[in-house]
């Protein structure tokens, strides 16, 4: 642990019960909206991947992305 993180940690430890009680809250909740993990990510794009080689999805032109031809 880095020593800010230890600090940090310190800080924390000396607030009243409710205050850590908080805190504690709030960083677990934190954690609840971080996203798709690693691997829901990968499963997506390996799903995406073959559905363009099966021609399932036909992707998008150069032009409608860029909205330039290329």
């Amino acid at each position: 642990m880095a020593l800010t993180s230890i600090y940090l940690a310190e800080e924390a430890l000396s607030l009243p019960p409710e205050q850590r009680h908080q805190l504690a809250q709030l960083l677990l909740d934190s954690l609840k909206d971080s996203g798709p993990s690693d691997e829901e990510i990968r499963a997506l794009l390996k799903s995406r991947l073959q559905d363009l080689r099966s021609g399932k999805d036909g992707g998008q032109s150069f032009e409608d992305v860029f909205g330039e031809p290329a």
